[in-house]
C-alpha cells in the first residue's frame, strides 16, 4: 500500500483537486482520504493485484461522484416551525383576490412607513426586518433605551396611520 501511494499519491491529489469540489462545499482532502481508504481496502482484498493508473482514476472518479451525490442530498437547514418565531408559509391555495389584497396591504404599509418622520422611519424599518434593539441602537448611533422608545413610538404611529387607511385594527 505504501508503494502504491508513493507511486500515485500526487496523481490522486491532482485528480481530486481537478474536479473543483470546493465550489460544491466539499473538502478535497476528505475525498482524497476516502480514495486512500478505498485503495487500502482493495489492496487488502487482493494483495497480488496490480493497480494501474486507470484503476486509480476510476476509484477517484467514483469517490468524487459519491461525494457530489452526498452533497446534493445533504439536508438543508430546516425551516422554523410556526410556533418558534411566528413565521408561517404563504397559503398556496390563496386565490388572486387574496394575493392582490396582500399586495395592497404591503403597499399601504410602505406608504405609512414613508410618512413617518425620518428619526422613527429607520428604527421601525430595522425592527420590521428583525433587528434587535441593541443592533438598531448601534446602527442609528443611540442608546438601546432611545432605540426602544423610537421603535415603540414609531410602531404606535405606524399602527395609527394604517388604521386611518383602513388596513386593519391592531391590538396595542
Amino acid at each position: 500500500m505504501q508503494r502504491l501511494l508513493a507511486d500515485y499519491g500526487a496523481k490522486v491529489r491532482a485528480l481530486v483537486i481537478s474536479h473543483g469540489l470546493g465550489q460544491h462545499g466539499i473538502d478535497p482532502e476528505d475525498v482524497e482520504q476516502e480514495v486512500r481508504i478505498r485503495l487500502w481496502r482493495a489492496v487488502e482484498r487482493d494483495r497480488s493485484a496490480a493497480f494501474h493508473a486507470s484503476y486509480i482514476q476510476r476509484v477517484v472518479a467514483s469517490t468524487v461522484i459519491d461525494a457530489l451525490r452526498r452533497a446534493q442530498v445533504r439536508a438543508a437547514e430546516p425551516l422554523p416551525e410556526e410556533s418558534e418565531e411566528g413565521i408561517s408559509l404563504p397559503d398556496e391555495t390563496a386565490g388572486p383576490e387574496q394575493s392582490a389584497s396582500g399586495t395592497q396591504h404591503v403597499e399601504k404599509l410602505k406608504a405609512c412607513l414613508d410618512a413617518l418622520p425620518e428619526r422613527r422611519r429607520l428604527p421601525i424599518s430595522l425592527h420590521l426586518q428583525g433587528f434587535a434593539l441593541q443592533e438598531i441602537a448601534d446602527l442609528i448611533g443611540t442608546s438601546a433605551e432611545a432605540a426602544r422608545k423610537l421603535v415603540s413610538r414609531g410602531l404606535d404611529e405606524l399602527k395609527e396611520r394604517l388604521r386611518e387607511l383602513g388596513a386593519g385594527d391592531y391590538d396595542d
